[in-house]
Parts: structure tokens; sequence; C-alpha cells
């Protein structure tokens, strides 16, 4: 009996803006080399991101050895690693091979007869340039994972593994990224497959960590004035919101070193708690830490991944509250409709500010509810306000 063909069509792994632009491309022998490394690009983006390495992690600070055992687990996820960065390396030299020695050392060779074939050399430079760049970081990867302190240590080995793999991503954006941005002014997001899923990844992750960081500072500030015989229960309470948190689907994106962080820190909580009266101050010394380095977390998040993200959500909330305000003035109910788009969009900006957030919280408390008019003047201001205070570097 013939296998059941699935009747859901086939996602192309090219984002439309790609698609368009090389369509739209008059030298159409440059547009189907081009477009077979963007669908290697793609494919290898994806791979890239797909495999999960986080069932690969420690769960305890007394797996540090990695024995032979973990290098059998991990020697897959190492081989295909290398082999999806080398399938792009090998597309780009096969539709673009390099350039003779002869004219890369600087020999005469005749000038581009057109302007398509002036984009044409600089795009086979770019895409020859980053090819080896890749290149290089394979090497550095097999290099790396066969240094004694990494490989003595599984979280040391699991951070080099996650950190060489985000950065093939990002290497592979940057050169779809630029070879179509020479063609035509695109943003990023429109033209580098997966680019908005890691974006959107980040921004769940910078919103869940302030949440965790939020609820952990309120249970401390309460630590002053609890008596004594509670401070076990609380112990055991911070414990299981770490547990909680490291489930959560946002987490799973967390870099490595932070992670490790947690894992040990909930160790230390289940031996405090295994005390008979374990101390409020020592509880509190013990934590503290933890939020310090949760408020780096996301400000790594909003400076290094989120910034462009932010910036166009900002401008896409300003243009939803201009029109808000014009429905006002015009007494048109779609006033209420354009204020509740501009907070859905805004939510990707949780975990910025503590006071954008108590803003954002308050107002889903709200959802559902109809404003009256007072009511809807009331939220575009403070909405205004709050938007405006936002900090761009």
């Amino acid at each position: 009996m013939p296998p059941v063909k699935s009747s859901r069509p086939v996602q192309d792994p090219l984002p439309p803006r790609l698609k368009a632009l090389l369509e739209g491309l008059t030298y159409r022998e440059l547009a189907t080399r081009l477009e077979k490394v963007y669908r290697a690009a793609a494919l290898a983006i994806e791979r890239l991101g797909h495999v999960n390495i986080v069932k690969y992690e420690p769960t305890s600070v007394e797996e540090a050895g990695a024995d032979l055992s973990l290098w059998e687990t991990m020697a897959p996820v190492l081989r295909d690693t290398v082999v999806d960065v080398n399938a792009l390396v090998s597309a780009v030299k096969q539709a673009f091979p390099p350039p003779e020695q002869s004219t890369r050392d600087g020999a005469w060779a005749p000038p581009p007869a057109s302007f398509d074939e002036r984009l044409a050399q600089e795009v086979e430079a770019v895409l020859n340039a980053c090819a080896g760049r890749l290149a290089q970081r394979v090497a550095d990867l097999g290099q790396r994972v066969r240094q004694p302190e990494v490989v003595s240590d599984r979280w040391a080995l699991m951070a080099e593994l996650q950190s060489f793999r985000a950065d093939f991503r990002a290497q592979m954006g940057d050169l779809v990224y630029l070879t179509a941005a020479a063609f035509e002014e695109v943003p990023r997001e429109q033209v580098v497959p997966g680019y908005e899923v890691q974006v959107g990844a980040a921004a769940a992750l910078r919103g869940a960590v302030a949440d965790l960081r939020r609820s952990l500072q309120s249970r401390l500030e309460k630590l002053a004035t609890m008596p004594p015989r509670e401070v076990l229960s609380q112990a055991r309470r911070l414990e299981e919101m770490l547990a909680a948190f490291g489930t959560m689907p946002a987490s799973l994106t967390m870099k490595t070193r932070d992670k490790r962080l947690l894992v040990e820190l909930r160790e230390r909580l289940r031996e405090l708690a295994s005390r008979q009266e374990p101390e409020a101050g020592e509880l509190r010394a013990l934590m503290d830490p933890l939020l310090t380095e949760l408020g780096r977390v996301g400000t790594e998040l909003t400076q290094r991944t989120l910034a462009t993200h932010d910036r166009a959500v900002w401008a896409a909330c300003g243009a939803r509250l201009e029109q808000a305000a014009m429905h006002l003035f015009l007494g048109s109910p779609g006033a209420e409709r354009v204020v509740r788009e501009a907070l859905t969009v805004a939510e990707a900006l949780y975990g910025r500010t503590p006071v954008f957030d108590t803003f954002l919280r308050k107002a889903r408390v709200a959802t559902g509810q109809s404003y009256d008019d007072a009511q809807l003047r009331e939220t575009l201001e403070v909405f205004r306000e709050r938007l405006a205070a936002l900090p761009f570097t």
C-alpha cells in the first residue's frame, strides 16, 4: 500500500521578501546562483537552531567530568554542526568559485562592463569572504573542543558548542543580509531566514527573566519581617520557582553559563532547606547575586540582540498611538481598537524597564473590559509617556 501523502504544503525556507528580491533581479544567471546559496544558508540556519542541545546539558553541579560517554553522546551533534556549516561553504564555492590567485594578487583584469557585473563581483567577494570565515570557525571549533579546560568540564563543552552554533547562525545571517542589501534596501528581519524566530525567542526570554527577577525580589523583600520558622518554606519555594523557570520554553535559549548559575543555586537552596532553622540573612545573601545576574541577562538581550527589534516595536506603537489620538479627536470608535493593538505590539518590549513592565501588566488586567472615553484618554496619555521614557542609546 503506497504511503499517504500529507496535504499540508511544505513551507518555503526563503522569506517572501528575499524570494521577491531574487525574482526582481535582471541578471538572471546571478539570481539563479544566489538562490542556491540562499537555500543552502536557510537549511543550515534551520538545522543549527533545530537541534535541542538542552537535553545534553548537565543538570547537577556534580556532573563535571566530560567522560567517554559524554563524547559518545555529543559526537553526533558536533558532527552535524560541522556538516551543516561545510554544506553552505561548499554551496558558495560551487555557485561562486573563488577567483584565480593571479587576480587576487593584483594582476590586471578587465573592468566590469555593467552595473550588474559590478554588483556580481561585490557579491562574489562577500560570499567568498564569509565562506572563508565559516571554514576557519569550523577549524576553531575542532581545536576548541579538544582543549583540556573544555574536555574536563561538561558545562564548558556545552557552552562552547552553544556559542559556536549561535556564531555560525549569525555569520550565515550576515551573509544573506549583506548580499541581498547590495541590490535593494531591505530590513534584515525580512530577508534573513529564521531571524524573526530567533528575535522572538530572545524577546520571550527577556520577558520571562524579568518576571522571574520581579517575583524573586518580591519574596526576598518579605524576608526582613518573616518569622524564622517560615524561612525554611521560603527557601523551598524559591527553589521551586527556579525549577519551574527551567522548564519554561523561553528558558531554552538561555546561555549555558547562565543556566549553570541557576542549577548551582538550586542545589545550594536545597542544601539550605535541609537544615532545621536556616537564617533569613543567609538566604538573602544567597539570592542577591542571582538578581544581579538576571538583570545582566536582560540588559545583554536588550543591547546585543533586541536593539533593532525594540526600535521597530517602539516605532510601531508610536504610529498606532498617533492614529488613536486622531480617532479620539474625530469621535471615532476606532480609538479603542487601535490602543489595544498598540498594547499587544508593546508586549514585545516587556522586560526592558520595570516602569514600562508595570504599565503593561496593568493593561493586561483591563483586557476584555471596555474603556469609557475618560479611561481611553488616560490610557493613551500614560502609554505615550511610558513609551517616550524608554531608554534608547
